[in-house]
């Protein structure tokens, strides 16, 4: 819902941001038709925006041509605008920047603040917040002393959106107080000034004033027209209805609820009808109406399906499901609506278990070096006995042409000879049995490996799938007056068993194989992006053929690609993510790409723990892992060797 308000306020600034400046008349032939054609393009650029942009740029070129200043800012003004409207920003940031060299040498204020606007509108658009800022308080002297009021208030709109953005709300409040200012003094329209109370009304709920929130959110329907802006009085009863749920005003909030049903069903909105469906549901089960409830979360869940809405709608009602469930008395039924709940829930790491883990990887790598150094004495030896065979046979050459002059000597050295290959024979049997007493320990290793998995799963698992649905009921039972506590104990238990069914996948033995690999990151990827915004594309391939990877190296693969997702959602701001999986001759190539803002290297960075595990897990098992960031998106590759043979032929060796 966040989203769609932010497109909602995106469309009304785009609205006040055709102003512009004042046009003028022209005398000259040739610059009335540089004027008549930006005119004519400007009308039809909603509906045809290609053709409108090859107007703009014919009279743009028309204007240098002739040297006409006005037509030439206006036909920058305008292109810099659609091309940022289609997506072209790297365009309209040149040719913005073209403009303002032109303006600071022209010494024109109006000129250079168009400029220095249309800069700050294509940071804006590609999330370069700090540098839109720089390039909005720039063209802000010219605008505010303007006489058109609704240019400063258009300017301090922006700055306030960019703020909110940045979560500086103190900021983002000042900037939308002064919007507001600014637009009774500009007697403007309705429009705007709903906007203007839209916005401080957001800012306060995400400070969690729900008061203040709610009394601007109920100035900005005031000033709309119920037949004309059905979407945004739509959205705005929803959140209305939200607040007084929040405030434990469970018949405003019914009221409210009811009305943006009926407002959207002429909109014909699928998210929002689906949003407020979850949210009546809730409403109901608060009121203990668990049968109606249930019926409204029976329409939601099939439109969530039909719309194939992401996992965290499909999270809100698994949860009143099993809330309703628990109050019509069907706790055999609540259970799997408990399950499904948990299992869209993000993992926390548990610290006690990977203490474990840690302890047995440790002992595991110990008797792998001791499996390779015993493997390596055996070729020694082998090698060590083949010389002393050629040895043997040189001499015995020797000796043929001696027989009579060195019987005796060759007698000597022919049993000094047996004795030294029963002396090797004897070390290598030694060393075989050694051998075969470490393979015996690897064994009994990767049984101990299975126990404590079993034991994790049968064990810990239960008792902590007992811990989260008694908190849920306990959740349930309190209703309203549920203590933070309570529900910081259902998310960590929830974060524990996702975590455990990680490390019981670690150590599994059945799972040691490249294709279970593959299977469990794919999966993976695809329920952690599920709970985002992003758009998830992949490209995953499996091995032809069982290749056995160790579980330690397994491990360090899927925390380096869990730990690049983890990044996209924190800090990329994209709004795709791509995974890209490769099995290739003899190594496993993963690619992890967005569209996001990128980063440069700099001292915040080189301290982020996360970059660093990410190349020293990867190191660890003997691959790489290279991490590339620019402005259009950064992409993570990850490279790991493994040995190209089959599962059958280890085993058979």
């Amino acid at each position: 819902m966040q989203v769609k308000r932010f497109l909602i306020v995106l469309s009304f600034l785009i609205l006040q941001n055709r102003s512009g400046f004042g046009q003028g008349v022209s005398t000259p032939v040739d610059t009335s038709y540089i004027m008549t054609l930006l005119k004519k393009a400007e009308a039809i650029e909603m509906q045809q925006p290609e053709t409108a942009l090859k107007e703009y740029q014919r009279a743009y070129a028309f204007s240098t041509k002739i040297g006409y200043t006005k037509g030439y800012f206006e036909s920058i003004r305008l292109t810099t605008y659609l091309l940022d409207l289609l997506g072209r920003h790297e365009e309209s940031y040149k040719l913005a920047s073209e403009g303002l060299q032109k303006a600071l040498r022209d010494t024109s204020e109006q000129y250079q603040s168009m400029c220095y606007f249309a800069l700050a509108q294509s940071a804006k658009w590609q999330g370069k917040n700090k540098q839109a800022i720089e390039y909005f308080k720039k063209a802000a002297p010219y605008r505010l002393a303007h006489k058109d009021r609704r240019k400063a208030a258009v300017l301090y709109q922006n700055l306030g959106l960019i703020y909110e953005t940045e979560r500086l709300f103190p900021q983002a409040l000042t900037y939308f107080d002064r919007a507001l200012k600014y637009d009774r003094m500009a007697n403007s329209s309705q429009q705007d000034l709903a906007l203007d109370f839209f916005s401080i009304a957001n800012v306060y709920v995400k400070q969690n004033q729900l008061k203040p929130a709610l009394a601007y959110y109920h100035k900005a329907r005031l000033m709309l027209d119920s037949t004309r802006d059905l979407q945004l009085v739509a959205l705005i009863y929803g959140n209305i209805a939200n607040l007084h749920k929040e405030l434990g005003q469970i018949d405003s909030s019914l009221y409210y609820y009811k009305n943006a049903r009926q407002i959207n069903r002429l909109v014909k909105n699928p998210l929002q009808e689906l949003h407020l469906l979850a949210g009546l549901a809730e409403t109901y089960n608060e009121m203990k109406r668990y049968g109606l409830a249930k019926s409204l979360l029976d329409q939601a869940y099939a439109m969530a399906q039909k719309n194939k809405v992401g996992l965290s709608e499909f999270r809100n009602i698994y949860r009143e499901y099993a809330n309703a469930s628990l109050g019509l008395g069907d706790y055999k039924g609540a259970i799997p609506w408990y399950d499904k709940y948990m299992q869209t829930k993000d993992s926390l790491s548990s610290l006690e278990a990977k203490t474990l883990l840690e302890d047995f990887e440790l002992k595991l790598r110990q008797a792998e070096a001791g499996q390779k150094l015993a493997e390596k004495q055996r070729q020694i030896s082998r090698l060590e006995q083949a010389r002393q065979r050629q040895n043997l046979w040189s001499l015995v050459a020797a000796l043929a042409g001696l027989v009579i002059v060195s019987g005796l000597l060759f007698a000597y050295l022919y049993s000094r000879q047996r004795q030294r290959t029963s002396h090797n024979a004897l070390l290598a049997a030694e060393r075989t049995h050694e051998l075969a007493v470490v393979q015996s320990e690897l064994q009994g290793q990767q049984k101990e490996r299975l126990r404590i998995a079993k034991e994790m799963h049968d064990d810990l698992g239960a008792s902590l799938t007992a811990i989260g649905l008694l908190s849920e009921v306990v959740k349930t039972r309190m209703g309203t007056a549920t203590t933070p506590e309570v529900e910081k104990i259902s998310a960590i238990s929830a974060d524990m068993i996702t975590t455990m069914n990680e490390i019981i996948w670690s150590l599994n033995t059945k799972n040691d194989s490249l294709n279970g690999l593959i299977a469990y990151t794919r999966a993976y990827a695809s329920e952690f992006i599920d709970n985002t915004d992003l758009q998830l594309q992949t490209e995953v391939n499996e091995s032809p053929s069982e290749i056995t990877i160790r579980g330690t190296d397994r491990r360090n693969v899927f925390l380096t690609v869990k730990e690049a997702l983890n990044n996209v959602v924190k800090h990329a701001r994209a709004t795709q993510v791509s995974l890209v999986i490769r099995p290739e001759t003899g190594r496993l190539l993963i690619e992890v790409g967005d569209n996001g803002q990128g980063f440069s290297p700099n001292e915040r960075t080189r301290l982020r723990n996360g970059l660093g595990n990410m190349q020293h897990r990867m190191n660890e098992s003997g691959g790489s892992c290279e991490i590339a960031s620019s402005s259009a998106g950064t992409w993570v590759k990850i490279s790991f060797p493994y040995p190209s043979v089959s599962t059958a032929k280890i085993l058979q060796t």
